[in-house]
């Protein structure tokens, strides 16, 4: 660890003293929680999961850019699952850190590999939620964007990995496998003359070797504290607050072009045309009031969906980002202090970032549900699956225009 950093805690007061003893207490308690409830999350984050790329994958939707950078993002969560769910089960159930000396090398290769892909492919989500942003913002000025069509899907995910795989490197330079008969100060003579077996296991550190050292370490923290969380997050957030203000304006132009009154001429116009007895007036104004709302649903539906999708991503990847940042400043209080103790609440937040698509697609979408129900549950009839398609196509042209 770093020798030369700055202090930020004063480790003889008595407050400070406390606060670090009830942040380890708290590590120790919630650290057999975690194992289950991370199992838990990431079982059902890969079904659900597998079901949102399975939906979004289907005819009627996957003629939408938005939707394929979506099926991306859930590949880069079932893959950051799915190997989360084998690190459990292998390092944190079958195994105990407390009671485990070493491993072999093989599943320390699977370990670096595990860490760097996890970061690396959660990364790549956020930047595609970036990219999705971008694409939206600017399709509300024009439709015919270079970056709106299917062309330029795979310039998109290309240069997206190939960026990530590139800042990804110091997370794979910065650790190391070593013997653990190394790590302990005791040759193999002495090991077995204590009844303790340490061939073949293996441990990782950080490498602190004079090219890499602190120096390295220091790096690896600022990327990501800086590039991996904090960078995706203010650009997510400049997009969304430009993407609602782009709503909010068009919205108050539709209302200036068409003019209160003539809009009040043209409702009273059809609602006469529509209703020559009293009966089929009162079957009628309900519709009428649907169609004239139709817009204004849409649009606010689409700014909450925003919203909700930016409140999550804040609040589970700014945090991170900014831990990040003050460990790359004062490593030894922060990182071996702080950071350490509560690392596993922020890999649990990350998990959970990764439900928020099919989340908030289910919950604010009518189009989306009615395409799962299609998918999990049989239709009927023909009519039936023909109604959903019909459903599904005009609320996105509706969400498009």
């Amino acid at each position: 660890m770093c020798t030369q950093d700055l202090p930020l805690f004063d480790l003889e007061n008595n407050n400070t003293i406390f606060f670090f003893d009830q942040l380890v207490a708290f590590s120790r308690v919630y650290t057999v929680l975690h194992r289950y409830l991370c199992l838990f999350v990431c079982f059902v984050g890969v079904l659900l999961n597998s079901l949102h790329f399975y939906v979004l994958t289907r005819k009627a939707m996957r003629v939408y850019i938005i939707n394929a950078l979506l099926c991306a993002m859930s590949i880069c969560d079932i893959i950051t699952m799915t190997s989360y769910f084998i690190y459990i089960l292998r390092f944190r159930i079958f195994d105990s850190p407390a009671t485990t000396i070493g491993y072999s090398y093989p599943w320390l290769i699977f370990l670096i590999t595990h860490v760097t892909s996890s970061i690396a492919l959660h990364t790549t989500a956020l930047y595609l939620s970036v990219i999705m942003a971008y694409i939206r913002w600017t399709a509300l000025d024009r439709l015919d964007a270079k970056w709106i069509n299917h062309g330029a899907l795979k310039q998109i995910l290309i240069f997206t990995a190939l960026i990530v795989s590139i800042i990804s490197i110091p997370t794979v330079m910065v650790h190391k496998i070593v013997p653990v008969k190394d790590v302990i100060g005791i040759n193999e003579t002495e090991a077995i003359g204590g009844e303790l077996k340490l061939e073949g296991l293996y441990t990782v550190q950080l490498d602190e070797t004079s090219i890499n050292g602190c120096a390295l370490f220091r790096v690896n923290l600022w990327i990501t504290g800086v590039m991996f969380k904090a960078l995706p997050c203010l650009l997510i957030l400049w997009f969304t607050i430009a993407l609602i203000y782009k709503l909010v304006q068009m919205s108050e132009k539709r209302k200036i072009l068409r003019g209160e009154k003539r809009e009040k001429e043209e409702f009273q116009l059809l609602a006469t045309s529509a209703t020559p007895t009293n009966t089929t007036r009162d079957e009628s104004s309900p519709r009428i009031r649907k169609v004239s709302q139709c817009r204004n649903v849409s649009i606010d539906r689409t700014t909450l969906m925003l919203i909700i999708m930016l409140v999550v991503f804040l609040c589970t990847e700014m945090p991170q980002g900014l831990l990040a940042i003050l460990s790359a400043i004062y490593p030894t209080h922060v990182h071996t202090m702080i950071y350490v103790n509560v690392g596993e609440v922020l890999d649990l937040m990350s998990l959970i970032n990764c439900l928020t698509s099919f989340i908030v697609y289910c919950v604010m979408s009518t189009t989306y549900r009615a395409t799962v129900k299609s998918v999990l549950c049989r239709p009927g009839n023909r009519r039936t699956a023909f109604k959903n398609t019909h459903l599904l196509l005009n609320s996105y042209r509706i969400q498009v225009s």
